[in-house]
């Protein structure tokens, strides 16, 4: 029988990619197809991206603490601190006193990631499915190639 639910997940997780993998080629074939300034936006458009990301998947991690009889398996404010985290991240002139350079808030993000997918994996033991959690091992990976990428390419203009 077919899983239509986690057919939908993988393809619109495989279409999610698609903007980080084009804002990293975009910042590649930079200066030679694309002027820098055109490269940076493609930049900020993977940093802002990656960070929507990072608070969509706080949030569906947090709802997903919410079991069917309506009571939760874990608190909810760690997910609330990674969405605070990724609005630092993505905000350009930085938040509550604290901003970092662009290589530096991609980075971020990473980390972000990183908890996030470790705690998703924990939580398929149990409240998601067991596919689930490979689906996001296999999209972080990606999504955290496409951003090092961009975050290489900053290193190399000396944005960091």
């Amino acid at each position: 029988m077919r899983n239509v639910q986690k057919e939908e997940f993988t393809r619109w997780g495989l279409y999610g990619l698609l903007p980080l993998i084009g804002a990293a080629v975009a910042m590649w074939v930079s200066p030679v197809l694309l002027p820098q300034y055109i490269a940076l936006d493609f930049y900020q458009f993977a940093l802002i991206y990656s960070g929507l990301i990072v608070a969509y998947l706080a949030g569906f991690g947090a709802g997903g603490l919410v079991g069917a009889n309506g009571k939760t398996a874990g608190s909810t404010v760690p997910s609330m601190m990674i969405m605070f985290a990724a609005v630092v991240a993505i905000v350009p002139q930085g938040t509550f006193f604290i901003s970092f350079p662009p290589f530096w808030r991609l980075a971020l993000i990473l980390v972000l990631l990183g908890i996030l997918l470790t705690r998703d994996m924990s939580a398929s033991t149990g409240v998601l499915p067991g596919w689930y959690g490979r689906l996001r091992v296999r999209l972080t990976l990606w999504a955290g190639l496409a951003i090092a990428l961009v975050m290489m390419r900053l290193l190399m203009w000396g944005y960091a």
